[in-house]
C-alpha cells in the first residue's frame, strides 16, 4: 500500500505532498492565530468581569455612606477617594471593606 496514490475525489486535482505540507502549516498558523485571540478575549472578559464587580461596590459603598452621612453621590465618591488616598489602598478596595463589614463606615 505505501507509494499508491490516494484516489482523490471527483473533479479534484491531485495535489503535490510539498502542496500538502503548505497547507497544512498554513492551517496551523490560522488555529494559534485563533487560539491567541481566545486567550486575548478571556483576559479582557475577566478584567470586564473584574471592573464590573468594582463598579457594584463602589455604587453599593457610596449610597452607604450617602445614607449615613446624608451627602450627595458626589460627596460620597470624594470621601472613598480620600480615604483611599490617606489608607494607601484602592477605592475598590475601600468600597469592598465597607460593604462587607470589614471597616466602620466614617461618621460625620
Amino acid at each position: 500500500m505505501a507509494g499508491m496514490p490516494l484516489d482523490e475525489p471527483p473533479g479534484v486535482e491531485p495535489v503535490a505532498p510539498r502542496d500538502h505540507a503548505t497547507a497544512l502549516l498554513e492551517a496551523l498558523r490560522a488555529v494559534f492565530a485563533l487560539v491567541d485571540e481566545l486567550e486575548a478575549l478571556r483576559t479582557e472578559n475577566r478584567q470586564l468581569k473584574e471592573a464590573l464587580e468594582g463598579r457594584a461596590l463602589i455604587e453599593r459603598a457610596k449610597g452607604m455612606l450617602m445614607a449615613v452621612r446624608g451627602c450627595d453621590e458626589g460627596t460620597a465618591f470624594q470621601l472613598l477617594v480620600a480615604l483611599s488616598r490617606k489608607q494607601g489602598r484602592k477605592v475598590r478596595a475601600v468600597a469592598a471593606d465597607m460593604t462587607t463589614g470589614g471597616a466602620p463606615l466614617p461618621l460625620p
